[in-house]
């Protein structure tokens, strides 16, 4: 039996802005070098090392159960959990338990990719996440899931989020083990938002962050009461991170506003869709940072 395949397309926006641009080779290496710190925060996570480590856990063993293959192609990041075949996996429920895992691990994963994008460049992402079948090669990426995938990101998302594909959402023992595991590691923090206003289910990377210093949490509490230097430590990355999504997402929105003031009035419909974009992300932020007691003074004004 194998695990459910994650197949994620996600697109860097503002991307095309920057690379347009950009007009002298001193330019263009930074740019460059941009990209290529992107690509190494996946290398770094998904070298011997770090596979090592988790055959040598008494944890989900993540190299038992998925090859996993990534590419980068001009402004778009492919990402893709590729189930091998288990032998020893012939319980449904397990499998869709460690698949569940699997996501988990995907969204921390992918989170120092937000940061850099954001915190080095002011780049925010949008994607769409599929079950269905991807294949990469180097920089090569084929199948249903990719383009499922691209579909999600380019019609449903909308705005700086990474939604899921309705197969997903639809498929309700894969969300009740996502929901259990929210519940158990998270506090009830759901990894799995939905938009009130559309309806569109998404990956909750600040509540992620969020639910790591969340003090009404056992797990937390724990941590804090055995190892108050650790939790020190990590709630200042923490603070860190949303200090920085907030300020970034402030500067964006004043830099649009500005722009939006040079655009004569039958010009501006283009601006204010990018706009409502940035506000949708700022009402996100604020939505989950005002209800952390320990970061709720990060809002985005």
């Amino acid at each position: 039996m194998k695990l459910l395949q994650w197949t994620l397309f996600i697109d860097m926006l503002g991307y095309r802005e920057i690379n347009g641009s950009i007009n002298t080779e001193d330019a263009a290496q930074d740019f460059v070098n941009f990209m290529e710190m992107n690509k190494g925060i996946f290398d770094i996570q998904n070298n011997k090392i770090i596979e090592d480590s988790y055959k040598h856990s008494e944890q989900f063993d993540l190299y038992q159960f998925y090859d996993i293959k990534y590419a980068f192609v001009s402004d778009s990041f492919i990402l893709t959990f590729y189930p091998l075949e288990v032998d020893d996996l012939t319980n449904h429920d397990k499998m869709y338990m460690h698949s569940a895992n699997a996501l988990f691990i995907i969204t921390m994963r992918l989170q120092t990719f937000i940061f850099n994008c954001f915190s080095e460049k002011g780049v925010f992402l949008r994607g769409g996440i599929s079950n269905k079948y991807c294949y990469i090669k180097d920089s090569f990426a084929v199948g249903e899931g990719l383009i499922e995938a691209y579909k999600i990101e380019s019609t449903i998302a909308i705005y700086p989020r990474i939604a899921f594909s309705e197969d997903i959402i639809a498929n309700i023992k894969l969300m009740d083990k996502i929901k259990f595991l929210s519940n158990e590691m998270y506090n009830g923090n759901q990894l799995v938002s939905v938009d009130s206003n559309d309806g569109v289910y998404f990956l909750d990377y600040i509540g992620f962050q969020l639910a790591t210093v969340d003090t009404g949490s056992k797990r937390v509490q724990n941590m804090i009461l055995n190892n108050r230097k650790w939790f020190d430590e990590h709630l200042k990355v923490v603070e860190d991170y949303v200090k920085k999504h907030s300020s970034e997402i402030e500067l964006k929105l004043k830099e649009l506003k500005y722009k939006r003031s040079t655009i004569p009035g039958a010009d501006k419909h283009g601006i204010d869709r990018i706009i409502e974009k940035f506000e949708w992300l700022r009402s996100y932020h604020n939505s989950k940072v005002c209800k952390n007691s320990l970061l709720s003074h990060l809002v985005v004004n």
